[in-house]
């Protein structure tokens, strides 16, 4: 497994991170969503929250994937047996090596912190990979690929293992009753990141790290 970095720590309450004993400015998520519409931005925290919201959701099927994925006894899936079942079924989960799960990176030179869902190896290709949940089957279908998002993954990846050759980027979709997935060629991964930062950080005051 994939050595944690020495040094960088995550503050699950107030998610944030903090890298050396100074907290990173900016997190991955934060860069994408920094231009979200209030609209959807007043959906998403409306339903949050609850048994039906997706936060559970998102916890409780990314608990049973890392569970599975090194090996754990799986947790109970209560009401979200009918999105794990098919995601540990799932070709991509199947047979792999895991080299790292939740994996939490930084990048100091521009104060940003993020944490991946997964890196494995499968069949010879190392793949990085960030799972998505939906609310039903139909949402899998419509789901794009988080490419911006796994291409400021990788270039963190880059950053700190260097010598660490990554193959394919993948978003992987869980719904209910499916699961898909979606690959990414790297490249275009980081071009996609690059665009995103480029965009946050003309419309936002962007700090020096330390």
């Amino acid at each position: 497994m994939l050595e944690e970095i020495e040094g960088l720590e995550f503050f699950e309450d107030i998610h944030r991170y903090s890298y050396q004993g100074n907290w990173l400015l900016h997190s991955v998520t934060g860069v994408l969503s920094f231009d979200m519409s209030p609209i959807v931005r007043k959906r998403i925290n409306e339903t949050r929250d609850g048994e039906d919201g997706w936060a559970l959701r998102g916890t409780t099927i990314h608990a049973a994937l890392e569970q599975h994925l090194l090996g754990e006894a799986e947790v109970n899936p209560g009401r979200y047996q009918e999105w794990i079942e098919p995601l540990l079924d799932n070709w991509l989960v199947q047979n792999t090596n895991p080299i790292a799960v939740e994996y939490r990176l930084c990048d100091p030179r521009i104060s940003l912190g993020g944490s991946f869902d997964f890196l494995i190896q499968y069949k010879g290709k190392t793949i990085l990979g960030d799972l998505k949940t939906v609310s039903t089957a139909a949402a899998v279908e419509s789901r794009k690929a988080a490419t911006a998002q796994l291409g400021g993954y990788l270039n963190m990846m880059n950053y700190h293992h260097p010598r660490l050759w990554i193959d394919r980027c993948v978003t992987l979709v869980s719904g209910p009753g499916v699961a898909k997935v979606i690959s990414s060629d790297p490249g275009e991964c980081i071009n996609a990141w690059e665009d995103a930062w480029g965009r946050y950080s003309v419309n936002l005051e962007v700090k020096e790290p330390f």
